[in-house]
């Protein structure tokens, strides 16, 4: 069984934007984007027809399990 590895950022971008705007919020917004970020790993049978399906479009808005 293949994995499918997909990282999803969770914070504000709002607040990310607004410290790299800054020169000294810019490391601020690096450790906030690492730590913001979640990581989800998803088992599938096969990740072939998945990925063809996602760029297909017939994925779209629907949950990979």
């Amino acid at each position: 069984m293949s994995k499918i590895v997909r990282y999803r950022f969770m914070g504000s971008w709002l607040w990310f934007w607004l410290l790299c705007v800054s020169v000294i919020g810019l490391p601020l917004a690096v450790l906030y984007l690492l730590t913001g970020t979640d990581r989800m790993d998803t088992d599938v049978d096969d990740p072939e027809q998945i990925a063809e399906d996602l760029y297909t479009g017939k994925l779209a808005g629907k949950s990979v399990h």
